[in-house]
């Protein structure tokens, strides 16, 4: 679970007032993220010219208190067209500030929530290293490819926000297992998105701001140019698939499993050794025994490998802290192969129409130093 939240406007659009008002908005975004990472925090500033980054390991809400706050303030002016922020709830990597988003690669600089399960296997097929974040592989397949592409090898669960081609064009993305909201300030030409519905919602009302706040539609890119804002926030949709999006039929070993348009061999093909050449047919990590890996093998006496692959051993340490289904923190967790999801008591009792409860992406709540360069 990770925060990210931001704001893109219409450069040179706003009063003297407006813009105070903005800044003081974005802090209390700034504070309010916190609650969902607190393992660093981060920013990209852009102008239509420029873009800068700041990343610190200070926590968000410690950081707004701090001198350093005004090191990212005063980056925020009337040329201001985009910003990104992001609150870390490290998972893949260390807690490092190099770990921090935003990260810049190529010409895409972004942050996303969420985990990628399959990020060794989706480096590999872009002929990059292993990285240190899974987060990473989204921005190395956004700047390799058209973006309505670039989720389609993706396993996991994620929300991005992210810039490319310019500095005037802020792109939002997310499915269904990561929440995102959206508010547009019209008279400011001001677009406002944070994580949750609660975080947006107190960040306002801190600031004395009342907007509507809309949940951003899963399995879209929004695409929006401030340059063209006005009573509307004007933005391009296109659609995109991801492996995430479909469930695997599997009709045995020596069949096959039938789903993203391919089928995957699901004969036994590996021994209890971790292999780098075959994958788990739940979640894409490298296989451990029979196409599954260490978490998803339905064995129950299977004991832990010391040749356990990244992602399988993030899992199997369960450091997952609140419910995947309701987003409540609890100690309370079942982790739910047919979910791929740890899910707490209350909401594994509540089950009931599981078609339904998979494709749901209308949730509005939770799921989930260095100096300005």
């Amino acid at each position: 679970m990770c925060g990210i939240f931001g704001f893109a406007k219409t450069s040179n659009s706003q009063s003297d007032r407006q813009l105070e008002l903005l800044k003081r908005t974005f802090k209390h975004l700034t504070e309010e993220s916190s609650r969902r990472g607190t393992d660093s925090t981060g920013f990209s500033i852009m102008n239509p010219q420029d873009r800068y980054t700041y990343k610190t390991l200070t926590d968000s809400s410690t950081l707004t208190r701090t001198n350093e706050w005004s090191n990212v303030e005063d980056k925020i002016d009337r040329q201001t067209s985009i910003v990104l922020g992001h609150t870390r709830f490290a998972t893949t990597g260390a807690k490092v500030v190099g770990n921090a988003h935003p990260f810049t690669i190529g010409e895409v600089v972004g942050i996303h929530n969420g985990i990628i399960y399959n990020y060794n296997q989706v480096a590999k097929s872009l002929g990059k290293t292993i990285p240190n974040v899974d987060s990473e592989v989204i921005f190395q397949s956004l700047n390799r490819l058209e973006k309505s592409k670039a989720f389609e090898s993706i396993n996991g669960d994620f929300a991005v926000a992210w810039a490319k081609e310019n500095n005037t064009t802020l792109h939002l993305a997310r499915e269904s297992g990561r929440p995102m909201v959206i508010s547009y300030w019209k008279k400011a030409r001001v677009l406002f998105f944070a994580s949750t519905k609660s975080i947006m919602k107190d960040a306002m009302k801190d600031a004395g701001l009342v907007l509507k706040i809309k949940n951003v539609t899963t399995d879209k890119i929004f695409s929006y140019n401030t340059n063209k804002f006005n009573n509307y926030a004007f933005h391009n949709v296109e659609s995109f698939d991801t492996m995430s999006q479909y469930t695997y039929n599997d009709y045995g070993y020596g069949s096959y499993t039938y789903g993203y348009g391919r089928y995957y061999n699901t004969k036994s093909s590996c021994d209890n050794n971790y292999l780098n050449t075959a994958y788990c047919i739940i979640c894409g990590d490298y296989s451990y025994i029979d196409d599954y890996c260490i978490e998803h093998a339905p064995a129950k006496d299977i004991q832990e490998s010391v040749n356990m692959s990244p992602a399988s051993k993030l899992l199997s340490e369960e450091i997952i802290s609140y419910c995947e289904m309701c987003y409540e923190e609890t100690e309370d967790l079942t982790y739910k192969n047919e979910f791929s999801k740890y899910i707490c008591t209350e909401c594994e009792y509540d089950i009931r129409d599981i078609p339904k409860l998979l494709t749901n992406g209308d949730n509005d709540e939770e799921s989930d130093s260095s100096r300005v360069s």
